[in-house]
Order: C-alpha cells, then sequence, then structure tokens
C-alpha cells in the first residue's frame, strides 16, 4: 500500500493525461549539458559513424565533410563507397581513436586499402588535418587507380564557402556563424606520384543525404593525364560560385598516393601547419600516447594478453569510441492520448552508436552499455554523453528509445519503426554506468562533478518515476513492458520490442496482469543507483532507498517470481503453439495456431529472462535461488555452448523458432555480448563474497570468461569484424557487423573491470 502512495503521489492523474496528450513538451529545468571546456576540446571529431570518413563540428547546423571513392579498373564494374555498408568492404575498423585527438582507420577493399586518419593540434583544437593513403594489397585484384572525392557540405543557409586552386589541389574559404572563417587545402604529398585527373565540382540546392546518388548521378568519362576515358565529376578547375551548398574535389590517384586535408581556423594563432613531417609526428606522439594509456587502463599486456590479442581489444574499444556521432534534428512521437504523430522538440544528439554500418544512430539501452567502456577510458566522455541523452527527457520524464535525428539517420529506418511512442519503455541501462562511476569516484572527483551531478540526479528521478508510474503491473511491486500487440495472428508469440530483448519469448497471449522479472530488476537498479548518487549530491534520497531496499527484497522477489527452479515473467500463457502456412491466392504466409489452451501462469521459458536477479546483482550472496542458478547454469542442453551463454535454451521448445514466416530467431539461441558480459560481472562479483555459493562462482567465472573471449577473438581474426550476435552452435559472427556497440565489453571482460 505504502508503495502505490508513494508511486501515485508522483504525478497527479489529470496533469499525466495532459502531458501524454503532449509528448513533444521538453522538460523545462536546465538541461545537464553547458557550455565547459570538454566540449570546446572535442568539438571536432570524427562524428559522423553513418559514413566510412567523415568529420564535423558539434553545432546543430554547419559545415560537413567527408570521403568518397570508386576503385579504377580494367572495366567499370560501379564500385562506389560512401556510407558505411554490411557487405561492401573485406573489413573497416577504426584500429586506434581516442575519441578527442586522433582516429586511424584501415579500410580493406578488393585489391587494395585505405587508411585514413586525423589529428588535431594539442595547441588549437579547432585545427585539425586528415591524410587518405591508398595501398595496394597485392593481389590480382588491386585497380589501376582510386578517384577519391573529398567533399564539404553546407548545412547552413548563411554559411559562406569560396574556392581557389592549384596544381596539386584545392584551397577552400569558408565561414559560418559559428566557426567563423576557416582555411581548408586538398592536396598531394610531394612524394605521391602524379595526380591522374583532378576536378572540382560544386553546386547548389544538393541535398547532403542524397550526396552519394548525386555524385553517382552526375559521373561522366573523363580524361585522365594520360589519355585514359574514367568517370569523373565535371567541374571548374580553380573556383567555384559563392552560392555553392556542396563542394567535391575529386582527385584521381595511383596506388601508394597520399592526400593530404588541412583544416584551420583563421581566427586563432598556431605555432605550425599540420601537415608533411609534422602530421607524422603529431600521429606518432598520439598513436604512442594512447597505447600507453590503453594498458595502463586496461593492463592486457600485464595479464598475459599477447600482441595480436590486444590489438584486438584496442580495435573493439577504438571503433566503439571511433563511432560516437553528433547528431540534430526532431523525432516523431505518439502516445495513447493522440490520434496522430507529431514532432517532438528539437534536439542534439552526442552518442556512441551500436554499428556504424546498420546502427548508426543512438539506441537508449545500448547507450548504457556503451558507456560502462568509455568511461573507463575518459569518464568526462561519458558525463556529456549521459547528459545529452538526459537533455531528450520530455515533461512526463520519457526519452525516446531509438534517436532518428537528421535526414542522414531517416533514410536508414524502415517506416514502422520511425514513430516513437510516449508510453512505452527501454530498459534503463544508463544507470550501469552511473552506479560504475560513482562507486569510482574519489572526493575531488564528487567535488569537481558536483553541479554536473545534481542537475543528473533531478532529471534522473523524473525518470525512475515515470518508469513507476507508467510501467507497473497490477499487482503491487511488480512491472510490465507496454507495447505488445495482443491481438496479433502472425506471430508465434508477440514480440517485446520495449524490453531490448525483441523476440525473447514471453506469455503468449499479451494481458494487463502479466507482469515481467527483468523490468522489475531493471527497476531496482535504477533506486539503487538514485539512492548513491542523492547521497553523493547531498539531496533527499530516502524514497529511492526505501524502493531500492523493497525492489531487492529476496523473499518478496522469489515470491512474485520464482517458479521453485527459475525466476520466470508471469503471463496468460500456452505451452502448446505453432506457425502453420496460409495461401491468399499467390501470397503465402504463416498464423498462430493455438494447440492447448492457455493459462495465467509461470512463463516455463529457459533463457536469460531467468539470469536478471542474478546478473544485476539482486540475490543475496547466500540465496538459495543463487545456488540453484549456478548449478544449472553449467548444463550444456540449456543455456552453457563453449562460445557463451545463449539466449534460450537449447532444449526449450522456442530455440532458434522463427516468430513470423519472415522473421528469423533473433533473442531465441544466439549468444549476445551483452549479456554475457553481466553474467560474467555477476560471477565476478559473487566469487569475491563469502558464501556457500562463492568456489562454484569462481570456477564458473574462468570458464565463461575464457569462453567469450576466445570465440569474439577467433571470429574476429578469422572474419575481421566484431559481430552483433555469435551462433550458439559453432560460435560463428552472424547478423549485423561490425558491431561493436556493446560486443565491445570483451574488452571490460579481457580487463576484468567490471
Amino acid at each position: 500500500k505504502q508503495w502505490y502512495q508513494r508511486r501515485v503521489a508522483i504525478t497527479a492523474g489529470g496533469e499525466r493525461d495532459n502531458l501524454v496528450a503532449r509528448p513533444y513538451l521538453p522538460f523545462v529545468e536546465p538541461g545537464c549539458c553547458t557550455a565547459n571546456e570538454d566540449q570546446l576540446t572535442r568539438l571536432w571529431g570524427s562524428y559522423r559513424p553513418q559514413v566510412y570518413f567523415g568529420l564535423r563540428p558539434r553545432f546543430p547546423e554547419s559545415v560537413l565533410f567527408g570521403l568518397m571513392w570508386m576503385p579504377l579498373r580494367q572495366e567499370f564494374t560501379g564500385e562506389f563507397r560512401h556510407t558505411a555498408e554490411q557487405n561492401e568492404l573485406k573489413s573497416f575498423m577504426w584500429t586506434k581513436h581516442d575519441g578527442t585527438h586522433f582516429g586511424l582507420q584501415e579500410l580493406k577493399d578488393n585489391g587494395y586499402e585505405l587508411e585514413t586518419s586525423f589529428v588535431k593540434a594539442h595547441y588549437a583544437l579547432q585545427d585539425w588535418s586528415a591524410r587518405i593513403k591508398v595501398l595496394p594489397s597485392g593481389t590480382r585484384q588491386t585497380p589501376t587507380a582510386v578517384s577519391l572525392f573529398w567533399y564539404l557540405g553546407v548545412e547552413h543557409s548563411q554559411s559562406k564557402v569560396l574556392i581557389s586552386g592549384t596544381d596539386s589541389g584545392y584551397a577552400i574559404y569558408g565561414e559560418t556563424v559559428e566557426l567563423g572563417k576557416f582555411h581548408m587545402t586538398v592536396r598531394t604529398r610531394h612524394e605521391t606520384p602524379d595526380i591522374l585527373y583532378s576536378s572540382l565540382h560544386c553546386n547548389t540546392g544538393v541535398p547532403l543525404h542524397l550526396l552519394s546518388d548525386y555524385v553517382k548521378q552526375n559521373l561522366k568519362p573523363v580524361k585522365t593525364m594520360v589519355g585514359q576515358m574514367i568517370p569523373g565529376l565535371e567541374g571548374e578547375r580553380y573556383q567555384c560560385s559563392e552560392g555553392s551548398n556542396i563542394i567535391i574535389a575529386q582527385l584521381t590517384v595511383p596506388m601508394n598516393a597520399v592526400v593530404e586535408v588541412v583544416y584551420e581556423n583563421m581566427n586563432i594563432k598556431r605555432q605550425f601547419t599540420i601537415e608533411g613531417t609534422k602530421y607524422d609526428d603529431l600521429l606518432e606522439k598520439y598513436i604512442k600516447d594512447f597505447d600507453t594509456k590503453f594498458e595502463d587502463k586496461f593492463q592486457l599486456k600485464k595479464k598475459g594478453f599477447n600482441t595480436n590479442q590486444i590489438n584486438f581489444a584496442k580495435a573493439a574499444f577504438s571503433n566503439l569510441i571511433g563511432g560516437i556521432g553528433f547528431f540534430h534534428g526532431k523525432s516523431v512521437v505518439t502516445s495513447s492520448k493522440r490520434d496522430k504523430p507529431v514532432y517532438y522538440f528539437p534536439a542534439s544528439l552526442y552518442t556512441a552508436v551500436p554499428s556504424r554500418s546498420f546502427f548508426p544512430r543512438g539506441f537508449l539501452w545500448d547507450e548504457g552499455f556503451h558507456q560502462l567502456v568509455i568511461s573507463k577510458w575518459d569518464r568526462s566522455i561519458s558525463f556529456e554523453v549521459i547528459a545529452h541523452w538526459l537533455n531528450l527527457m520530455n515533461a512526463d520524464g520519457w526519452i525516446p528509445r531509438e534517436q532518428i535525428l537528421g535526414n542522414e539517420a531517416l533514410m536508414r529506418v524502415p517506416e514502422e519503426f520511425v514513430v516513437q511512442n510516449a508510453d512505452y519503455a527501454n530498459p534503463p541501462t544508463m544507470f550501469l554506468p552511473i552506479e560504475n562511476i560513482l562507486n569510482s569516484m574519489e572526493p575531488d572527483d564528487i567535488i569537481e562533478h558536483h553541479p554536473t551531478l545534481k542537475k543528473m540526479y533531478h532529471r534522473l528521478s523524473l525518470w525512475f518515476n515515470w518508469y513507476n508510474t507508467t510501467q507497473v503491473g497490477e499487482k503491487p511491486t511488480t512491472y510490465r513492458w507496454r507495447g505488445r500487440n495482443d491481438t496479433t495472428t502472425r506471430e508465434l508469440n508477440p514480440k517485446t520490442l520495449t524490453s531490448g530483448l525483441d523476440d525473447y519469448p514471453r506469455a503468449t497471449h499479451p494481458t494487463p496482469d502479466e507482469y515481467h522479472v527483468d523490468l522489475r530488476c531493471w527497476l531496482a537498479l535504477a533506486a539503487r543507483s538514485l539512492s548513491t548518487l542523492g547521497d553523493v549530491v547531498g539531496t533527499q534520497f530516502d524514497k529511492f532507498k526505501e524502493t531500492a531496499q523493497l525492489l531487492s527484497d529476496n523473499r518478496l522477489l522469489s515470491e512474485l517470481h520464482w517458479t521453485g527452479s527459475y525466476f520466470a515473467d508471469y503471463g496468460l500463457h500456452s505451452e502448446n503453439v505453432g506457425l502453420r502456412e496460409i495461401r491468399f491466392g499467390d501470397h503465402v504466409d504463416k498464423e498462430r495456431v493455438v494447440r492447448k489452451l492457455p493459462k495465467r501462469q509461470f512463463v516455463p521459458v529457459q533463457g536469460y529472462i531467468n539470469l536478471f536477479p542474478f546478473i544485476l546483482n539482486i540475490l543475496e550472496p547466500d540465496a538459495p535461488e543463487l545456488g540453484v542458478i549456478l548449478s544449472s547454469l553449467r548444463n550444456t542442453t540449456n543455456l552453457w555452448s563453449k562460445f557463451g551463454l545463449c539466449s534460450v535454451g537449447k532444449n526449450d521448445n522456442y530455440y532458434l523458432k522463427y516468430n513470423t514466416a519472415h522473421d528469423a530467431p533473433y533473442w531465441r539461441g544466439p549468444i549476445w555480448i551483452n549479456i554475457n558480459f553481466l553474467a560474467i560481472r555477476a560471477l565476478h562479483h559473487y566469487r569475491r563474497m563469502p558464501g556457500p555459493h562463492q568456489e562454484l562462482a569462481g570456477s564458473l567465472y574462468t570458464e565463461l570468461r575464457g569462453a567469450v573471449i576466445q570465440n569474439v577473438y577467433r571470429e574476429y581474426t578469422r572474419t575481421g569484424y566484431i559481430w552483433e550476435q555469435y551462433n550458439c552452435e559453432t560460435g560463428r559472427g552472424q547478423s549485423v557487423h561490425p558491431f561493436t556497440g556493446w560486443s565491445s565489453l570483451v574488452t571490460l571482460i579481457m580487463g576484468e573491470l567490471y
């Protein structure tokens, strides 16, 4: 009763209805992000993860820079590279990237490679230079030359750009409201072989998100310096009109060519221009600093890993931090109180992304896992990212779970996923790094970050209250994910996209009285973190402390979710459903058939959901339920495999089952690194806690940690990629790649940093 009184008192019903009807209203308190030295330090970066190589400043509407390229072979093959795609290149990875000063990337294509890098001046971080090396890979497929297209795109109508040219490249002069005046040159290094063809193409009114199509449509036969006809852009040699919003410098170069791009802010004094040997020296310094810091933070050499394994970990980490992007735009939202979608308030977002090729945008539940890694490297970056996400909060305390900001992001999202519903939640994983950061802060750190932490506390409190008001179950201290389809006849088990576990099997017949154990555990973690944060910032936190104690009460948890053998959801469930083929003329589909009447019960599915009280460290070290979980964890006919924990047990009815005629199993068998990380982290926790299960937790920890590291590394060595998921039976990487969002948690597993 007290729990309900606290929950209902948060927001009066009529006021909530009004807010839900207007989900586009922002939370009006001052945002967590304010201008500071860190933001200036990281003003420029590789904040365009959706392209193979691009740079931009963290301003909503400014200038974008990027690279396109096209290999030239004896016959035109149509190969054209720009946006990061899954199946174009043999591999592409940032091999070293520190999130602030530099990045080094390898892009391996058919018969050749590009090495791209950028560095920023340590004396003036608004200056940067980039370099593109074209290298043969020693195969018969090596092209004769590569056409590089370095472009500048202007997002704001008040920006201006002017061009001049030289025999070895181009100089660009520009001015924007935010950046002021700047100067940029694009040219080859002096030791580079002769340029075969160069041109400068400019135009006005070109949508930047359609730039790839624009270039391909404007390629025409042009003659090189040696008389060869190649596809190229026609344009002025030395100048562009002032009204141009895109400028593309084409340099067609042979193998072993090096092209340098130098950007300088004309409003500051500089010690030197970052080019030639100065570039070499600065890049070498940053690489050395990176290697030193990486060992200091993760201590992989000290733990016995060899050079190849350490380079793998560096690539996993670098592709995560190098995949941080900056986005601006408006989400499209709706709610149960609205007849049609509406635009959210305009917002900017500085965030890592799950995958540069397939998910190059922000995802709420992914980001908490991302920041577990990044916070170990640079806490200030994590503070900025978390603050940006909290600034997306509306007046009701809701944060859209998928951030589709701007046209570049929008064009890569299926239409059915564009609209975000303000009634739907997502796992509040941001509390994972927040709890970690708080536990690692020294008194001086707390004093330094106290203003930011206090602002975060207010927003996190509202966020928690939104969950604790909108996602509760009908039974006290239970919680239910909203958004399941209770009328579908096409799904074997209606998906729960809001949980992050998509097609993981829940109750077959969604009802308002079902309740979900994972959501309850996420809220226990959130309340625990808020209690700690409230104590740190000196704010009244009793309500969160009491809620954390209530939701962590093992006896009450077991009364609600313990079957006697495992923790489970509760709901209206049939233990015998299937899909049967149906035809509509020439169209073939499948519909669900229920062969056994559903009844209200614990949902008897073996998988990740059963583990949540364990993997979020809610169980007491001496809890008998913990002993049962640990004893069954090693069962090779269930979740355990040689490669990690499978998402659904191998002997479960849902193992590798399609959910519709076309939806392949996603969370129904494959191994996911984020949940394996949480399991390994929990085993590490319980192996250090005195109790009857300490020894078993220790042996399972050693074995599971070794299995996950070995398999992810083996697949990286075999394929050149880190993957979204891994096959439960073969260990092979599958689905999205490269996927260095939460799969980069392997770096923390190697370093035993939990």
